[in-house]
């Protein structure tokens, strides 16, 4: 009979008594410590980026199964765009549907989305692969004019909306400013977030309503200088615009105070939706 002890199943290194991969006394991980930062990077969203984080990106590259590893355990997976140098999490597509839906969503206004849909195609017209994008507030409101309601006079109002629209996509760092006031650069993020077949097919859709309605179907009440607009409906749950830290497995929404996911409008908008709407924090 065979003397030999089973081999340890605890996880510890028998040759010293330590775990190998501790970054302090006492500490239980095994992840290399810029491992463990880009994994922060991402939960808190909206992204990462090779241009503002190079460390973390080099570490997700390095050890990207690890990473989609324990981002699965949480019911997220991981997007990596090489090519453009940027990742995000999003909610796990559990074609059971039995995944809890880590990310809290929060609906977009038609203002919002018919915003991020113009974005999206200033990057489809980008004449090369990587090119940088910039917007001006203005031209920002002149595409947006169509979309108020023809029976309105409440300018003033709608412009409101439109400010806040803007406010929303800077804290999720889709637009980011520029060292021209009024002037943004658009994230290359949203690529993957709207194909161009998409983008065409919602703003298709929205001009058709608009046209039969002759206002904004999003805002009944603009006139009156309400919150800014319904909510907008039919969405799947997904993805990148607010991702924000995890929710707590075992109570199904985020922590007080993290970023809500958020939506596309349209029931034809895109598979992978906007959902990532924390605010751009200094790198982890």
């Amino acid at each position: 009979m065979s003397s030999h002890a089973a081999p340890a199943q605890d996880g510890l290194d028998h040759t010293g008594g330590a775990n190998p991969g501790a970054l302090w006394d006492g500490d239980p991980g095994s992840l290399p410590r810029d491992t463990r930062r880009t994994l922060v990077r991402l939960l808190q969203g909206p992204y990462l980026t090779t241009e503002l984080h190079p460390e973390l990106w080099n570490a997700l590259l390095k050890d990207e199964a690890d990473i989609r590893r324990r981002l699965g355990d949480l019911f997220l997976e991981l997007v990596i765009d090489r090519a453009a140098g940027l990742a995000f999490t999003r909610n796990a597509s559990d074609p059971t549907g039995a995944a809890p839906s880590v990310m809290r969503a929060m609906r977009l206004t038609l203002v919002d989305t018919v915003l991020l849909l113009h974005l999206r195609t200033l990057l489809l017209r980008a004449n090369t692969p990587g090119e940088r994008v910039f917007v001006d507030r203005s031209e920002i409101d002149d595409h947006l004019s169509v979309y108020r309601p023809h029976t309105s006079t409440d300018h003033t109002g709608f412009m409101r909306r439109v400010s806040s629209s803007v406010d929303k996509l800077k804290r999720a760092a889709l637009l980011r400013d520029t060292d021209v006031a009024e002037r943004y650069e658009v994230s290359p993020v949203l690529a993957l977030v709207f194909t161009a077949d998409e983008v065409a097919a919602v703003t298709a859709e929205y001009r058709r309503l608009l046209g039969e309605d002759g206002r904004d179907s999003s805002d009944s009440s603009e006139s009156s200088g309400g919150s800014g607009g319904s909510e907008s409906n039919g969405a799947p749950e997904g993805g990148l615009l607010g991702g924000g830290a995890p929710a707590d497995a075992g109570k199904g929404g985020a922590p007080a105070g993290a970023p809500a996911e958020e939506r596309p409008a349209s029931p034809e908008a895109a598979s992978d939706p906007v959902a990532n709407s924390s605010e751009e924090r200094d790198e982890s």
